[in-house]
């Protein structure tokens, strides 16, 4: 009984484990890099939507990088970016220079992949979502935010960024990929499953539940 309470308490703990992403606000900020000299991460500063992104007339890009964290093969990282600006009505103001990038770097740095979000429309406070897929061979990295195209006169602020993750492919939900997400595919072809199996089972994202779903699952197992 013993080893199986020892057991489970391990279980546990390497699931928060996977689920620590950093996150930030103006109550967590610590060891977030931000690339401006001129304005320091404290909460008065991310309140007062001080920490802008894009690139200053002296070619200085100001970017904002999180901590190291774990990260599995196959994690899809969900981030909400709370985005403040306070020159969406001005007349020199572009909606194409605000779009945010999020960029995954590995250990050394090297960006591995990056996602970006173009707005259609622009008020003083935006959510901006993105998401990004860990490649097989990541276990750990960071995520770089910035606002490459972004200028003075179409900067915006980060307030906030929320970060959650999922594992593609896990259709039961179990923290795990295995014969069980695969048999849940096939209960999803046949119709047998509720709304939200049937949309996990769509693990390529092509709007079906079909043999490419089960042949993804498999090359995530064999990976």
């Amino acid at each position: 009984m013993k080893r199986l309470l020892l057991l489970a308490c391990v279980m546990l703990l390497a699931c928060g484990a996977w689920a620590q992403l950093p996150q930030f606000s103006n109550k967590s900020f610590d060891d977030w890099i931000y690339t401006n000299p001129a304005t320091a991460l404290n909460s008065d500063n991310i309140l007062g939507n001080k920490i802008f992104l894009y690139t200053t007339s002296t070619g200085l890009h100001l970017t904002l990088t999180s901590p190291q964290f774990v990260c599995r093969k196959g994690e899809v990282i969900d981030m909400d970016v709370t985005w403040v600006t306070t020159q969406w009505q001005e007349p020199d103001f572009v909606v194409s220079k605000v779009a945010l990038t999020a960029a995954l770097l590995d250990e050394n740095g090297v960006t591995v992949d990056s996602v970006t979000f173009v707005p259609t429309s622009v008020g003083r406070v935006n959510q901006i979502p993105l998401s990004i897929t860990v490649p097989r061979t990541m276990s750990k990295a960071r995520l770089r935010f910035a606002a490459w195209k972004g200028d003075v006169n179409s900067s915006g602020a980060v307030r906030q960024i929320v970060m959650s993750s999922a594992l593609n492919a896990d259709v039961v939900v179990d923290g795990e990929i295995n014969i069980a997400d695969i048999n849940a595919i096939i209960a999803a072809i046949f119709g047998q499953v509720d709304p939200d199996t049937m949309e996990r089972a769509d693990v390529n994202r092509d709007g079906e539940v079909n043999v490419q779903d089960i042949n993804a699952v498999i090359a995530i197992i064999l990976g």
